[in-house]
């Protein structure tokens, strides 16, 4: 069997692609990735949507990656229940300050994670998408998703923002 081709067997079932994919990901492997979540889209799962598009993204696809990323947050959106903001927590806002200026939100997200936690899930595929059209250049969409963003968390993200374009 090639290095490309596909087997039938257990190990290569559908309830497995998602979470190798997302290991191949993280293990910089985006080809094979990419493989395994276009050989069965699987357009109901958010994380699978976002590794999809994070593909994209590692390829500089950024027109194919920009509905993948809308899909993954609207599928998330559908999940959340309105929720509490987090109080005041110096570690909290320290923590996601960080993770936000080192772009962290270009990793792909676990499909457990978006399944439990959609909310913080959907907190991360925002920046994602607002990077995506700005390489794309679509500046008022970003715009609004900026605009939609709430918390101190992100209040140096929507500055930096608005000195770039």
């Amino acid at each position: 069997m090639g290095f490309y081709t596909s087997s039938s067997s257990a190990a290569s079932s559908d309830s497995d692609r998602l979470p190798v994919a997302i290991a191949c990901l993280r293990q910089g492997r985006d080809a094979q990735a990419f493989l395994l979540l276009s050989e069965q889209p699987d357009e109901k799962r958010s994380a699978a949507r976002f590794a999809l598009g994070l593909c994209y993204v590692h390829a500089g696809g950024w027109s194919a990656a920009a509905p993948l990323f809308e899909q993954a947050l609207v599928l998330l959106r559908a999940l959340t229940a309105p929720m509490g903001t987090i109080k005041n927590s110096d570690t909290y806002l320290k923590l996601a300050t960080k993770q936000i200026k080192e772009e962290v939100y270009l990793s792909p997200l676990d499909a457990d994670f978006c399944r439990r936690f959609p909310h913080a899930a959907a907190q991360a595929v925002t920046p994602v998408l607002i990077y995506v059209y700005k390489k794309q250049g679509i500046d008022t969409q970003a715009r609004q998703l900026v605009d939609s963003l709430t918390g101190p968390e992100f209040e140096s993200y929507k500055k930096e923002f608005v000195d770039s374009v």
